[in-house]
C-alpha cells in the first residue's frame, strides 16, 4: 500500500464480504482520526532504525517506501535509511552486511528490533549477543532500544496505534500506553 492506512483499508473489503460495512467504516475512521491527531504534532526529527539480525548475520531493514518507514515519518521521526529505495524485488525488506548497517544506523537516536521474526529479545544483552557491534550504537548507549513482537503484523486493523507507539517513543511518552513497542533494558 502507498500509505500505512492502506493496510487498515482492507477492513472495508472484509466488511463488504461479511455484510458489516458500517462497522468496517467505523474502524477505519477511528484509525484515521488517530493518525490526524498524531500528524498534527510537529516533527521531532529524531532518527529511528528498524531492523532484524538474520541467522546468517545480516541486518534486515525496511525499504524507505515500506509502511514501517512511512509510519515512523508520520509519527514525527525520520527513518534512518530514508534513501533505501525499492530494488525492484517487490520486497519490503533489504538484507545488508553489518558493516553497511553499522555505517548507516550507528548514530540513530532510537533502534527498534523486529522481534516478530525470531521470537524476540528480553534485554539489551540478548540483542548484543545477536550482534555485538550494536554496543557502539548511540541508541544503545543512550538507552533508546525498543522491540516489536509478532502481533504487529497480525494487527493491520490498528496501524494508527503502531504510529501512536512510534510517536510516544519519540516524545518520551509512557510505555504503558503502547500496544506494540516494548522498551528493552
Amino acid at each position: 500500500e502507498e500509505h500505512p492506512l492502506g493496510r487498515v483499508e482492507w477492513v472495508k473489503f472484509f466488511g463488504a464480504l461479511t455484510d458489516k460495512e458500517d462497522r468496517a467504516e467505523e474502524l477505519f475512521r477511528e484509525q484515521d482520526e488517530i493518525l490526524e491527531q498524531i500528524t498534527a504534532n510537529e516533527s521531532t526529527d529524531r532518527t529511528v532504525a528498524f531492523f532484524y539480525i538474520t541467522s546468517n548475520g545480516l541486518a534486515q531493514v525496511r525499504q524507505s517506501s515500506d509502511y514501517i518507514a512511512k509510519s515512523i515519518a508520520l509519527a514525527g521521526g525520520r527513518y534512518i535509511f530514508e534513501d533505501m529505495e525499492d530494488s525492484g524485488t517487490g520486497r519490503s525488506t533489504v538484507n545488508m552486511q553489518l558493516e553497511e548497517f553499522y555505517a548507516g544506523a550507528k548514530d540513530a537516536d532510537y533502534i527498534i528490533y523486529n522481534s516478530s521474526i525470531d521470537g524476540g529479545i528480553s534485554s539489551v544483552s540478548d540483542l548484543l549477543d545477536k550482534c555485538p557491534v550494536l554496543s557502539d550504537f548511540k541508541a544503545v548507549q543512550d538507552g533508546n532500544v525498543w522491540c516489536v513482537g509478532k502481533y504487529m503484523y497480525q494487527a493491520t486493523d490498528i496501524v494508527g496505534q503502531l504510529i501512536t507507539d512510534f510517536h510516544l517513543m519519540l516524545t518520551g511518552g509512557d510505555e504503558k500506553d503502547m500496544t506494540f513497542l516494548t522498551k528493552v533494558n
